[in-house]
């Protein structure tokens, strides 16, 4: 599929826990081939044997930086 000028160029999903919002992102990125950004993944820094929130700086951070 191609983007037509004038398409937006970001979308926001979203929904509750488990209702299917990154597999939604990632069938429109495919479709699109616009990227998809899991917003979990800017909150949380994911390791092995479990997640750890970021810090106020460090989540803003990597918000400006995927925008």
């Amino acid at each position: 599929m191609k983007i037509k000028e004038g398409f937006p160029q970001q979308i926001h999903i979203i929904g509750s826990v488990g209702s299917g919002k990154s597999t939604l992102a990632r069938k429109i990125s495919t479709l699109t081939k616009l990227p998809h950004i899991e917003l979990d993944n800017i909150v949380w820094e994911r390791h092995k044997y479990g997640d750890k929130r970021r810090t106020t700086q460090e989540r803003d951070t990597l918000l400006l930086n995927v925008t």
